[in-house]
């Protein structure tokens, strides 16, 4: 094959069905570290994970080789009828490391795919104890899950159900308000609001009707489409004890927050609240496996055993994938080698000063959030009244390509004040990031505010 030795792929000239075909998209050739290289050698630092993705960082010739050794070993195997031992070795791992009570663990191909899992396991657990009526779901909003039409109809991320067209195929599915403090939707402030936005999920049931619930799935730290908004102390406390009371799976979503990137195993530890069920995707890889998983409490799994039914048709072909599993384990094995979690508490501490104090210069920087390495920046008008910036302006937009014309790749949403109005970007790098790349983020950043400000006239040029 032809090697393509040219700077951007024009869409025109390829075979590809882009995601967004009103752009050029830079050919990367290779990785290592915190950066990628384009076919010029240019030099990107990738302070968005790829897509919330990477934790161990490109090029880690270790992994690699457990694939490549996987590969030519044993490639595939029918997971119906055998199981694999990376596979085994991979869901130990896992239970070893999860909040108590994690029993059980059904891997995938994604993130998508084990939120996809997580649904219909919800159904059939509640079928199996005699309440077969409980089978909706209930989300935030700000939230996303995924592609699948499950997933998308839990989602509260309304753009990307509205520019999908999905809405004739979505599932009726309630949303809470999101746990956002900085652009309260009720108006109130912590702690005198008495989490108002947790009890908001108590009315909602019963509003619903509790024998209709099935579950609750929420993320600890609401991803890129929120810009890691953080919940407060107690939030999920409230939330469990909810659940409790009206009989309704917690399920978790760690596809991002999940194995080290809030600098504990599972972002969920931040809380003193277990969940019955938690996804993961994109961290379980790093993105040298295609690869999610569901893990599940015990009481779960023994209802699924001590039912009549003999097995459950859940499952994708590559579910269990030795080679996937292989490559995990082997980014698993690295994290705990390098202490690459606790790395992410401390230098996220370190970034997230450093963005700080780039707030104090910027009036355009309204909120600095997150934890560990998964933080957010949200911009505003008026840092008084938190007014956001109109969806005409194109705030995000401009400051994640000033960005990127620094060298450094962030990612910017919008939607978190009122409407499709709040801009913000999200940092999530991998977890090897040192204090000198956090500071080539932070002057990246610095300079693309001061640039898209001049465009805007927001200061005298």
């Amino acid at each position: 094959m032809e090697d393509l030795r040219i700077l951007n792929i024009d869409i025109e000239e390829s075979n590809v069905f882009f995601r967004n075909w009103r752009k050029s998209y830079p050919l990367i050739n290779r990785g290592e570290g915190v950066y990628l290289y384009d076919t010029e050698e240019k030099r990107y630092l990738d302070a968005i994970g790829g897509m919330f993705v990477v934790t161990i960082g490109y090029g880690v010739t270790e992994v690699a080789e457990a694939i490549g050794a996987q590969a030519q070993k044993l490639c595939f195997l029918n997971n119906i009828r055998f199981t694999n031992e990376p596979q085994e070795l991979l869901a130990r791992n896992l239970v070893e490391k999860a909040p108590t009570g994690m029993d059980r663990v059904f891997f995938v191909t994604s993130g998508s795919g084990a939120n996809e899992v997580a649904f219909q396991i919800a159904r059939i657990y509640h079928r199996e104890r005699g309440k077969s009526s409980k089978y909706r779901f209930i989300a935030q909003w700000h939230n996303y899950y995924g592609y699948s039409i499950a997933a998308i109809s839990m989602s509260g991320d309304f753009t990307t159900r509205r520019t999908l067209g999905v809405e004739p195929y979505a599932l009726k599915f309630p949303h809470i308000q999101a746990p956002h403090c900085y652009q309260c939707p009720f108006g109130l402030t912590y702690p005198s609001c008495q989490l108002t936005c947790a009890n908001e999920l108590a009315l909602t049931i019963e509003r619903e009707g509790a024998d209709s619930i099935a579950a609750f799935i929420a993320t600890p730290i609401i991803g890129g489409t929120g810009g890691a908004i953080v919940p407060p102390p107690g939030y999920y406390e409230k939330i469990r004890e909810i659940c409790n009371f009206y009989d309704i799976l917690f399920i978790v979503d760690e596809v991002i927050t999940g194995l080290g990137r809030l600098g504990k195993n599972f972002g969920i530890e931040h809380w003193d609240a277990i969940p019955d069920i938690i996804t993961l995707g994109k961290t379980l890889g790093s993105g040298y496996a295609s690869i999610g998983a569901v893990m599940l409490q015990k009481h779960i799994w023994d209802t699924f055993v001590n039912s009549e039914i003999p097995g459950t048709p859940l499952g994708f072909t590559y579910s269990g994938h030795p080679t996937s599993c292989a490559g995990a384990l082997a980014v698993q094995n690295y994290l705990a080698k390098h202490n690459l979690v606790e790395r992410a508490e401390v230098m996220g501490n370190y970034l997230k000063g450093e963005l700080k104090k780039l707030a104090e210069r910027e009036p355009l920087i309204g909120d600095v959030r997150g934890r560990g390495l998964f933080l957010g920046i949200e911009f505003v008008q008026d840092r008084e009244t938190r007014k956001p910036f109109p969806r005409s302006t194109k705030l995000q937009e401009k400051i994640v390509k000033g960005a990127l014309d620094q060298g450094v790749i962030v990612a910017g949403r919008i939607g978190t004040a009122k409407g499709i109005d709040g801009d913000h970007i999200s940092i999530c790098p991998p977890l090897i990031i040192t204090e000198s790349e956090c500071d080539e983020i932070v002057a990246a950043l610095e300079a693309s505010i001061k640039q898209v400000k001049k465009s805007l006239d927001l200061v005298t040029a």
